[in-house]
């Protein structure tokens, strides 16, 4: 598939009707695939890229639900709104024609997309310039999207932001009916399905009418119930989206309440609570310290001299106990001498000798001092207590000094936090708001609650009536088990599920290949040596190390996450075999400067045939320009008027003399 042209008429930013030329020219034999459009934010790239989208996949280029009311909503939104403030009833429409090879035949398509405020959608598909007129909207998208199934489509022609969602998909989820289609196991489940119709049919021909009653019942019950499950779900999503939106609401109500200082009113009460405990703590601990403070802390502070007063009166001690025992001592020695005497005549003056000699050695030290402070012993303990209840008082004074300064401290942080709290009436409106919307999305959520309960419900009683029906249709089978169509069929059955087996793991393998092909030439030096694992049940995609252990994909940067989904999209575009263009919108916003380079020069060029790249002028810049310009076909520059509020296009790059070159 090639796109020749693309005509907007009143589409988003473009108003009246701009056709584009996106066919890609050569320069002799050289292929130049790139298309390359340039634009500032809001200039219209993505209007380029929304209209191609629209255009071949209809409602599913929003997504796998949308109801035909919420499609065609949209669609009225896309209308350019300058020629809607003209003409309320003004019609607009995309119009895009493609050169495509379908059963043997190559031919010009050319599908329009028209429709008017609260009107339905046209669908056109005009063949070799000749309109088919056979066919139904439903018919033409049926079409359309065989030619660009929708999961394939996401590969194809998508933004900066759809990428980001495909390499932070963790669950497979997203690629899986992508990869099916592209694998062909789609087709293979569709033929399973078909088989078991057929068998169902042959089943009832011959059926009694009991079981046949039974199933006809179990039949109408479960497509009532499918229907229900169905409403149901249409049902949550649009919960959802409301439950969102409110969510939405709520964040940045609540940012504005901290951008007035909220964080600070929301705890101001209990703040000032704090601070009245702190201001009474405070009270206690200064009544304490004055306390300490006329007590005998002051003897505690002269350590020294007190130590000196102490060592004084413990001498002066020593020597009034001397001079008392010397009086003593002359008081007794008479009758000692006398008792001496009439004992030991003839010694008697040897031992009063020894005697008066000894004692006269124990009273001569201090015998002829005096004492410099005469106090008395209980004077004295007194004044060696009080000097160590003063030294116990000075550690008191330090924990309660300590203790004062913590407080202190943290009531001046408390002031300044109660100072930086706006008024509460500053805030009421917004907090009003703020519990209004918590109230609205609490209701909601209840809805939608008991929305995901019924569902539930709904789909258990669903599946409880395939059970039954299977049995139902089992036993049917069973009657017919000797029916040489329905052996031939289940054998059939047999075999596809084993060859969708073994398709499905050759064809993994080679997207493994593939993918790490794509990826080391995308990656920097430091990640060549990495593989890749894919799970063949949910095509989730891991890279492995050298060690052969899974990176953890949550771990690796926005710009690694961004190169991981291109190196997908390269391996199962190559894979598929399927020839599409490549459209890609601000591709380069998350990426540093050598994954730029890597993209630019290895990804863009062999993208496709045709590779429409809508950037901005940081992303495709002078040096990547002409880094690309060889591949390069054609350009666009996209200008919007500040007046008018529309875009206009002129062909030619941001740099005009480059882009002469280029086309």
């Amino acid at each position: 598939m090639i796109f020749k042209t693309l005509t907007l008429n009143n589409f988003r930013v473009f108003n009246g009707e701009t056709t584009i030329e996106l066919t890609p020219r050569k320069q002799g034999v050289f292929e130049r695939p790139i298309i390359l459009f340039g634009g500032l934010n809001g200039a219209g790239k993505t209007s380029i890229l929304t209209a191609i989208r629209l255009a071949l996949l209809g409602r599913r280029a929003l997504g796998a639900v949308i109801t035909n009311k919420d499609y065609l909503a949209y669609l009225n939104e896309q209308t350019n709104n300058t020629a809607l403030k003209l003409d309320p009833s003004t019609e607009a429409s995309i119009t895009l024609s493609f050169k495509h090879t379908h059963q043997g035949e190559h031919k010009l398509y050319e599908v329009t997309r028209a429709w008017q405020a609260e009107g339905e959608e046209q669908l056109i598909l005009k063949v070799n310039s000749v309109e088919d007129t056979a066919l139904t909207n439903e018919q033409v998208q049926a079409f359309l999207h065989e030619l660009v199934p929708p999961g394939i489509g996401d590969l194809f022609f998508f933004d900066g932001e759809k990428i980001a969602e495909l390499a932070e998909d963790d669950t497979g989820s997203y690629l899986k009916e992508a990869v099916q289609k592209l694998l062909g196991i789609d087709i293979i489940n569709r033929l399973n399905t078909d088989l078991d119709i057929y068998l169902k049919g042959l089943g009832t021909e011959s059926a009694d009418k009991d079981t046949l009653k039974k199933i006809q019942a179990a039949e109408d019950e479960k497509r009532t119930i499918t229907k229900e499950v169905e409403v149901t779900r249409v049902k949550i999503d649009e919960i959802g989206n409301i439950l969102t939106d409110i969510k939405r609401k709520i964040a940045v109500k609540e940012a504005d309440i901290q951008a007035h200082g909220g964080a600070w009113a929301e705890t101001k009460e209990q703040e000032q609570a704090k601070i009245n405990d702190l201001y009474e703590l405070e009270k206690d601990l200064n009544t304490k310290i004055r306390h300490e403070l006329s007590g005998c802390l002051p003897m505690a502070l002269a350590p020294t001299a007190m130590q000196g007063l102490i060592d004084q009166l413990a001498e002066d001690q020593k020597i009034k106990q001397a001079k008392a025992f010397g009086n003593e001592l002359s008081q007794a020695l008479p009758a000692l001498q006398d008792q001496i005497s009439k004992s030991f005549n003839a010694q008697s003056g040897d031992i009063m000798a020894t005697i008066n000699s000894y004692f006269g050695q124990l009273t001569a030290e201090y015998g002829m001092a005096s004492p410099e402070l005469d106090i008395s012993d209980s004077e004295f303990a007194l004044i060696k207590a009080q000097l160590e209840e003063g030294k116990q008082s000075q550690c008191l004074l330090k924990e309660l000094s300590t203790t004062l300064e913590q407080v202190q401290h943290k009531l001046s942080s408390l002031s300044v936090n109660i100072e930086r709290a706006p008024d509460a009436a500053d805030l009421k409106d917004l907090y009003e708001n703020l519990r209004a919307l918590e109230k609205e999305c609490d209701a909601v959520s209840k809805d939608y609650i008991n929305a995901l309960l019924k569902a539930k419900t709904l789909k258990t009683k669903e599946l409880e009536l395939a059970k039954r029906l299977e049995k139902l249709y089992a036993k049917l089978k069973n009657n017919h088990s000797a029916d040489k169509a329905v052996h031939r069929v289940q054998q059939s059955q047999y075999v596809l599920d084993d060859f969708k087996t073994a398709l499905t793991e050759l064809r993994v393998t080679q997207l493994e290949e593939l993918f790490v092909t794509a990826y080391r030439k995308l990656a920097r030096k430091e990640d060549l040596k990495l593989s890749a694992k894919i799970d063949p049940q949910s095509f989730d995609v891991n890279l492995v190390d050298a060690q052969g252990a899974v990176i953890n994909r949550k771990s690796m940067s926005a710009g690694e996450k961004q190169i991981f989904a291109f190196a997908i999209l390269e391996a199962l575009g190559k894979l598929s075999g399927k020839v599409l263009p490549v459209v890609v919108d601000t591709p380069l916003g998350r990426l540093d400067s050598k994954h730029r380079d890597k993209l630019i020069k290895h990804y863009f060029p062999e993208a496709s045939e045709q590779v429409i790249l809508l950037s901005t002028d940081t992303e495709v810049d002078q040096d990547f320009y002409q880094a690309i310009e060889h591949k390069v076909s054609h350009a666009f520059e996209i200008e919007f008027n500040q007046t008018t509020n529309c875009s206009t296009l002129r062909e030619g790059y941001f740099w005009a003399e480059l882009s002469k070159e280029a086309v």
